[in-house]
């Protein structure tokens, strides 16, 4: 099933960063960290965690620090009078009314669509009852009052704004609770944005590997000769534009629609392709690494200094 992401105006930015699974959930690693063999993969769980996964948040991490974060944003908006506000609010239903969510659809892995049962059933898309589970993603729980919101973002920057004798933060709650997160950290801007932006230029890299080249030829052959295609890539043919999405994201659904996708996972079944590409990926990742190694060392060490004030703040 392709996942659709929904970007609010204020999303925490950790999410945008946030990589890899739970911890322990992950397979071993340590046979392929560098790319010299190839993994036989599947199913999504089949995938090892790429070289760079050391130097992003993981899942955990994203979702242990959204809690601190609403903690601490929690306790600001208590000091304000606001004692009942909730850990996941959502947003004023004024604000809700004029503002448009952005969506986003991304393949399920960074390699392409795996699950074959999906596939049959949905094609490049997902199940359309699902459609409306995004439409919480401004919080879980009530909505904010429009007092709360002004004190809980400050968004007009009223300058000595102040609620009950106190002067709301420039940021809002949430902003202090975001910044108080990061003390300590020696460059935020490099902690959130170097490996991702290390990761999308060297996925292009690993386009060009010879083996992956050949896999991914190898793969678009296979395709076609199913009637499909013709496609340069699963990229390709997951964005194929016969799919016709909606403003949801979703797409039609069609019998070729979902006939092409199952051709897709089949030849990359077939093929391994997706295991091929991995080690590939894992090759530049890992040369990268080498090459920058002070920079991803000082990503982690900030990284470290973030997860220790979360850990402070959950008393954990």
């Amino acid at each position: 099933m392709a996942p659709v992401a929904l970007a609010a105006a204020a999303s925490l930015a950790l999410a945008g960063c946030s990589s890899g699974s739970e911890t322990g959930s992950a397979p071993d690693t340590s046979a392929y960290t560098d790319g010299s063999r190839v993994p036989t993969i599947e199913q999504e769980e089949d995938i090892p965690q790429l070289p760079l996964a050391r130097y992003e948040f993981s899942d955990s991490d994203t979702k242990r620090t959204t809690r601190a974060q609403a903690s601490v944003a929690r306790r600001c908006m208590a000091d304000f009078g606001f004692t009942d506000f909730p850990l996941d609010p959502a947003l004023p239903g004024s604000t809700n009314t004029t503002t448009t969510a952005m969506v986003a659809v991304a393949m399920s892995t960074p390699f392409g669509e795996l699950d074959l049962d999906e596939a049959r059933r949905w094609g490049y898309g997902w199940d359309p009852e699902l459609s409306d589970a995004g439409a919480g993603f401004g919080g879980k729980d009530r909505a904010m009052t429009d007092a709360e919101y002004r004190v809980y973002y400050n968004a007009d920057r009223t300058p000595g704004f102040t609620v009950k004798g106190r002067e709301v933060p420039e940021t809002g709650c949430y902003g202090k609770a975001s910044t108080g997160l990061t003390d300590g950290v020696e460059d935020a801007t490099r902690m959130w944005t170097y490996t991702s932006r290390r990761a999308l230029a060297l996925s292009k890299t690993a386009a060009k590997d010879p083996e992956v080249d050949k896999a991914l030829r190898t793969w678009a052959t296979c395709v076609e000769d199913k009637g499909f295609g013709p496609y340069e890539d699963r990229e390709a043919a997951f964005r194929d534009k016969a799919w016709h999405r909606g403003d949801d994201g979703n797409t039609r659904r069609t019998r070729r629609e979902r006939d092409t996708a199952v051709a897709d996972i089949e030849c990359a079944r077939e093929h391994n392709t997706v295991g091929v590409w991995w080690a590939g990926s894992a090759r530049s990742q890992s040369a990268d690494i080498r090459s920058h190694r002070s920079a991803y060392e000082a990503v982690r060490r900030d990284q470290d200094v973030v997860r220790a004030n979360v850990r402070r703040v959950l008393g954990d």
